[in-house]
């Protein structure tokens, strides 16, 4: 069975396969593309549980912002389109990123729920063949070894339950917005 997460917009319900994602996407960032679908798909179950929430009351908040990532929220929630995401320079949790840190935040009305990248769900060489390519300092070898690395990943974390990938906190409900 494909992978799917259900959200609402104004012309009704609609289902969203992470193969779509993919596509749009264009098949670089995989494991940004996983996790990020994992992350929503969690969000979405311990703060909707069947419920299929409506894209307009979705805000966000990241601890990082690469290609992946970014593409797969606005996939699903267009969140940046409608100006409901918020790139948190300082997270309270999360391992560190080239970009940042692994870390969600998904809010809907007055509750929300933390979500970030479990300790040690990243291969060891990951972090530092990324700060290489970006910095353009990596050898031909070592961008084809990074490239296979997100591939790797990306197919790694979309075979595994969102529960064994993120750590979290919430749902919690606030008195303030």
């Amino acid at each position: 069975m494909e992978d799917t997460i259900r959200i609402c917009d104004d012309t009704g319900e609609i289902t969203i396969s992470y193969a779509e994602i993919l596509k749009y996407h264009g098949r670089d960032f995989y494991g940004g593309v996983a996790l990020a679908f994992k992350a929503l798909k969690l969000a979405f179950e311990k703060l909707f549980g069947e419920e299929v929430p409506h894209r307009n009351d979705i805000w966000l908040v990241v601890g990082f912002d690469p290609p992946g990532v970014i593409d797969t929220l606005e996939f699903i929630t267009r969140a940046i389109t409608r100006r409901h995401l918020i790139l948190e320079p300082k997270p309270p949790e999360g391992p560190d990123s080239v970009f940042g840190r692994y870390y969600f935040e998904v809010h809907h009305g007055k509750r929300w729920i933390s979500l970030w990248l479990k300790s040690g769900m990243l291969p060891e060489d990951f972090t530092p063949l990324a700060r290489k390519a970006f910095a353009g300092l990596a050898m031909p070898e070592e961008k084809e070894q990074w490239k296979k690395l997100k591939q790797q990943l990306g197919r790694d974390l979309i075979a595994m339950q969102p529960v064994d990938i993120l750590d979290m906190e919430g749902p919690f409900e606030s008195t303030g917005h």
